[in-house]
């Protein structure tokens, strides 16, 4: 799939599904979600911001709060909104302007004042803002490689001296059989639009990729943007295994020093 392809396939899927894409779930789809599932939905956002955090703070020493907040592929605001209790300004990014529009109304429905939320390829065209906490959490797994490192390189040019990083992406896949159905849904006519029937999707829904990165390639991105350190966190999901990475982005002295 083409950068453009995606791009079309993440905006169909926010028209569709904007929740059952971010959790897939029965009870997230589009026309059984209700009230008490929604508050299930933030409250799931709500334990991993907190859990985040508190792990930022102890691997990193990274603050409780912050001054201007970067969330990508922040989807319906899932993360975005508990983000801003930490912070001054909160700014979500993703590319489907549907679920920008659901976020921003799930901004007014929980009186969150301090977020605000822009498409990422205008993001990604005029990136001036300057942000002390960058984060993105089960996103780039979706984007292609060749366009996610562009992105990963974005979010490390803009992140302040002394900021913190968190940034999750997938880098393998442990078990066969899901080996065998990426394979089959990229490969064999129609096989992933049969696959979208059997988990209950429309037959046309568009392909969702699941990516792997090459860690030594990200690892390069961090070490040239004078990062000297970082700590990990293994993810499972569902076999897809992934890896957050937390770091702190050096003051400008200490960069040149380390140079």
């Amino acid at each position: 799939m083409t950068p453009s392809s995606t791009n079309r396939a993440w905006r169909k899927f926010g028209e569709e599904d904007p929740y059952f894409v971010v959790l897939s779930q029965p009870r997230f789809r589009q026309e059984a979600i209700t009230e008490k599932d929604l508050e299930a939905f933030f409250q799931s956002g709500e334990e991993y911001v907190d859990q985040m955090l508190a792990m930022a703070s102890e691997r990193v020493d990274a603050p409780r709060r912050f001054r201007n907040v970067l969330d990508f592929g922040c989807g319906v605001g899932r993360l975005t909104l508990p983000l801003a209790a930490h912070a001054e300004n909160v700014l979500g990014v993703d590319i489907s302007p549907s679920m920008l529009s659901e976020a921003r109304k799930n901004c007014e429905f929980q009186g969150v004042t301090n977020a605000k939320f822009v498409e990422s390829e205008a993001w990604m065209a005029n990136s001036t803002e300057r942000f002390d906490l960058v984060h993105t959490f089960i996103v780039l797994q979706h984007i292609s490689p060749n366009s996610g490192f562009s992105v990963i390189a974005n979010l490390m040019e803009c992140l302040t001296d002394e900021g913190v990083g968190v940034i999750h992406l997938t880098y393998g896949k442990s078990q066969r059989g899901i080996r065998l159905i990426s394979w089959i849904k990229k490969w064999v006519p129609l096989a992933h639009n049969v696959i979208n029937v059997l988990r209950g999707r429309p037959f046309r829904s568009p392909m969702m990729q699941m990516n792997d990165y090459d860690l030594n390639q990200v690892f390069q991105l961090l070490q040239q943007s004078g990062v000297s350190d970082f700590n990990t966190q293994f993810t499972d999901h569902g076999g897809y295994l992934g890896v957050s990475l937390y770091f702190k982005k050096p003051a400008a002295n200490s960069a040149a020093l380390a140079a």
